[in-house]
């Protein structure tokens, strides 16, 4: 095995050793999602982005994101990362992304939207049943990725916090039904099976006091997030639920590791 050889240390955070995960295999990532995302209002424009392909890099998987946006301080900067859209505005715009040729398919999509929904006040009280929609339109057309839905990080707002609150609180359910629902390809292996979306963890840590216009997160805000999406991948491909990108695969991860090799140092 490549990485055989290699001492994978603890990280505190998530208490143990990941080391490369599904076997190191290569990961195509579509970031999805709104300006939270894209890294609206942050200096550097990196959201969560480069701090989670460093990770993945430093712990021993090629990686590479995708997108059709591109924002941030590296090379592999790529997104499906909106300003300013709705759930349903998301999905619109992100179909091509969504219905790329098999060989160039993402084989993990990480969700998180539904802010601008509550945010500006539009489709509400149905927004947990088009975050479902978004979901169902992502795992149809990407059957054997592994599809990482997050509840919304809190907002400095009272009144659009009361909001998420309310919208996290489906999104467990959410996931639930999109996962217990069959899959015309199945677990990655050609079979009828459940389709791969997991839950992310909780974004504690993600307060308001990290936050400085109210809605996005500050580098430090940004990290945390990236960390709880680490977790959910690594857990997941513990669990069989991450199958290697298929096609051609350039390994762009290192050009999101600072000359330190040590990630924490994105952070300033």
């Amino acid at each position: 095995m490549l990485f055989s050889n290699i001492f994978w240390p603890v990280l505190p955070w998530l208490g143990f050793s990941p080391g490369p995960i599904a076997n190191g295999a290569p990961l195509r990532i579509l970031p999805l999602g709104d300006s939270i995302t894209f890294g609206y209002n942050e200096p550097s424009g990196n959201s969560y982005r480069r701090d989670l392909q460093c990770l993945l890099s430093t712990t021993g998987n090629p990686v590479s994101l995708i997108g059709s946006i591109q924002n941030g301080n590296w090379d592999n900067n790529e997104s499906d990362a909106f300003n300013l859209h709705t759930l349903d505005e998301i999905l619109t715009a992100a179909v091509p992304e969504l219905t790329l040729p098999r060989d160039r398919k993402p084989n993990i999509i990480l969700l998180h939207a539904g802010t601008v929904n509550l945010v500006l006040g539009v489709n509400v009280t149905t927004a947990p049943e088009r975050l479902a929609n978004l979901v169902d339109f992502v795992t149809t057309h990407n059957p054997d990725a592994l599809v990482v839905v997050a509840r919304v990080i809190p907002n400095a707002n009272d009144t659009v916090n009361a909001l998420i609150d309310e919208y996290n609180a489906h999104i467990p359910n959410v996931v639930s039904a999109a996962a217990a629902a069959a899959s015309s390809h199945g677990h990655g292996h050609g079979g009828k099976g459940k389709r791969k979306v997991v839950l992310a963890p909780l974004m504690r840590g993600v307060t308001v006091e990290r936050l400085p216009d109210g809605t996005h997160p500050d580098e430090k805000g940004y990290s945390i997030m990236a960390r709880h999406w680490y977790e959910a991948i690594v857990r997941a491909g513990r669990e069989g639920l991450v199958d290697p990108a298929e096609g051609e695969f350039v390994d762009r991860g290192k050009s999101a590791v600072p000359a330190s090799g040590r990630c924490e140092d994105l952070v300033d």
